[in-house]
């Protein structure tokens, strides 16, 4: 019987906890029936029945993950794929950096990608050996 009970009590602060940080962390401005203090006291005071409140009626609607007009600037999964870091790594997706002047130049990947970068460590390799 205790073992019941638990898991409905475990239950309920598993679902009322969420749904009252979910309230705390909304902005202010988001929030169109009542005010943040005002839903954290009727998830409070109400337990299950606030927290369904609260996602039935008071949550502000969200863009989805998955349409396609939530993509910020119209890049595309494939896209975003290659901006990865990881891809830029092996190559994948090179940058372009556009400098004052106007003239588009591909930015390196990382250092060892830089020749002026490799050129001035085989330098100070050769002067730290004493080859001139």
């Amino acid at each position: 019987m205790w073992i019941a009970c638990a898991l409905i009590v475990l239950f309920s602060i598993g679902f009322v906890l969420p749904c009252m940080l979910d309230v705390a962390t909304t902005a202010d401005s988001e929030l169109t029936s009542f005010t943040k203090g005002t839903w954290l006291l009727i998830v409070g005071a109400f337990w299950v029945f606030g927290a369904i409140a609260w996602l039935l009626v008071g949550r502000p609607r969200r863009p989805s993950l998955h349409r396609r007009s939530s993509r910020p600037y119209g890049i595309g999964q494939a896209d975003a794929l290659l901006r990865h870091p990881a891809a830029q790594a092996t190559g994948g997706y090179v940058e372009m950096a556009v400098p004052l002047s106007g003239i588009v130049a591909p930015r390196p990947l990382g250092p060892d990608d830089d020749d002026d970068f490799l050129m001035e460590i085989n330098r100070r390799i050769r002067e730290a050996r004493g080859d001139a």
